[in-house]
């Protein structure tokens, strides 16, 4: 580790800068130093993150997703992505064929567990989430048009989370 980001050099500089006195040019000029010093190719991020978003696939709404197909279409790309990786080699090649799999859905919002195909559309090479999903969720929870949904897999309970994210502009 660099020695110029240390705690203890952290330490220092405001330890100098209450003995010094806290005019604002001593301030600008510590800072302007700690900066430059902790900049010569530290490796200590000063970066908060205050946790993780859980919700990997994230949608909004769309007229098709919300229509008489009950169908909910999935980007492939988030689907290889975070789902494919994560199921035991039968149920990923479930996922990819025409049969699809059953994949319970826990609704964080609601605490309610539902039931829902997932599957390769073939006409688009998209996923699809299908059965009940007008019932269980388009006209259960009012999802319009522009509200934002997410997903996210549970390896632990092979299962989905859903949670309605955003809400769009009533009318």
């Amino acid at each position: 580790m660099d020695s110029s980001s240390s705690p203890e050099c952290v330490h220092e500089l405001l330890t100098n800068k209450r003995k010094n006195g806290n005019s604002s040019e001593d301030s600008r000029m510590g800072w302007r130093r700690f900066k430059k010093e902790s900049n010569t190719g530290s490796s200590v991020s000063t970066t908060l993150k205050l946790y993780e978003d859980p919700w990997k696939i994230k949608k909004t709404l769309t007229e098709s997703d919300l229509g008489i197909l009950s169908r909910l279409l999935l980007a492939a790309g988030s689907v290889k992505r975070h789902i494919l990786p994560v199921l035991d080699g039968e149920d990923a090649r479930g996922v990819e064929s025409e049969e699809g799999i059953q994949v319970r859905v826990w609704d964080v919002d609601t605490k309610s567990m539902h039931q829902l195909l997932l599957k390769r559309w073939s006409s688009s090479k998209s996923f699809v989430l299908i059965g009940k999903w007008s019932q269980d969720f388009v006209r259960r929870r009012e999802l319009r048009k522009g509200d934002e949904i997410g997903f996210y897999w549970d390896p632990y309970s092979s299962l989905f989370n859903f949670c309605v994210l955003k809400r769009a502009n009533r009318p």
